[in-house]
């Protein structure tokens, strides 16, 4: 081995030490049935340099990567930890039907156990006796925290009583959770009576149920935004539908939830979805939406 051969491998080494005393704050991506060779593109895709998990549920594979600095891709063991989690993620995977996500119903602080999952069968509707009143829209969870805190609650009284078994297992099963919330872990999809949705992970450190920023989605699958920038996603025209038009319900509360954030729209008869984006001045940039049909 050549001097620049040997520092490369030293510094490789001890990067891959640092990555492995790191595990819980790695970058990871979800690449479902992916080659190897797919894997390593995500990963690059993913990071500049540093460590990187990339990780197919559905397949039961696992790996990860160190990119160096000249670009390269080096493939490190999984540390025990890290494949502990990631077994327990695939047997829930595989026990809940196929899927991470777990449906509850916030009206009636119920599970939807009717997927026929076997380990799934108790506690259907074990919950919280409250008459604390909880959101039936996105719309109101997100402008309404206190009645977004009871459903939590009653999310935490649910587990507490066995309600959902095959999570309970998995939880049981791990200390830590070391991949992110969109791909990597089980959450539960919160179901308002209106149709509208968004989803909550259990904080396995302060043991309890918490709401996943950024999932809401209204009774047409479009982004509930959380702040008044979120309109307007990422600085890109951002388009919206209401198929029912301006007397539909998804619309007029989307409209309550503009003009709350000092949003005007214009939206007329006969229009059916929306476009918003900045307008800029010399003074002050503001969300301007508009319809079209």
């Amino acid at each position: 081995m050549n001097v620049l051969g040997y520092f490369a491998a030293a510094a490789l080494a001890v990067f891959a030490s640092s990555v492995n005393a790191q595990n819980s704050e790695l970058a990871n991506v979800a690449c479902e049935g992916c080659s190897l060779q797919q894997m390593e593109q995500a990963a690059l895709s993913e990071i500049d340099v540093g460590g990187v998990v990339v990780f197919s549920v559905s397949t039961g594979d696992i790996r990860k990567f160190i990119i160096t600095w000249d670009r390269s891709v080096h493939e490190a063991p999984i540390d025990q930890p890290l494949e502990n989690y990631f077994v327990a993620l695939v047997r829930f995977w595989h026990e809940n039907g196929g899927t991470l996500e777990m449906n509850y119903y916030v009206s009636s602080s119920s599970w939807d156990t009717s997927t026929g999952v076997a380990s799934s069968t108790a506690g259907r509707r074990a919950s919280l006796r409250s008459d604390a009143p909880v959101p039936t829209t996105i719309y109101e969870a997100l402008q309404n925290p206190a009645k977004m805190n009871t459903v939590m609650e009653r999310l935490d009284a649910s587990w507490a009583a066995r309600g959902y078994l095959a999570y309970n297992t998995f939880a049981n099963s791990v200390v830590l959770k070391f991949l992110n919330a969109e791909a990597g872990q089980p959450v539960a999809v919160l179901n308002f009576s209106d149709g509208s949705r968004s989803k909550a992970t259990y904080d396995l450190n302060e043991k309890t149920w918490k709401p996943i920023p950024g999932t809401g989605r209204d009774v047409h699958g479009n982004v509930v935004p959380e702040k008044k920038e979120d309109f307007v996603k990422e600085g890109q025209p951002t388009i919206y539908e209401f198929p029912g038009g301006w007397a539909s319900n998804a619309y007029m509360d989307f409209s309550r939830y503009a003009f709350d954030y000092g949003i005007r729209l214009d939206f007329r008869e006969g229009d059916t979805s929306m476009i918003c984006t900045y307008e800029s001045d010399d003074i002050r940039t503001e969300v301007k939406c508009m319809g079209i049909r």
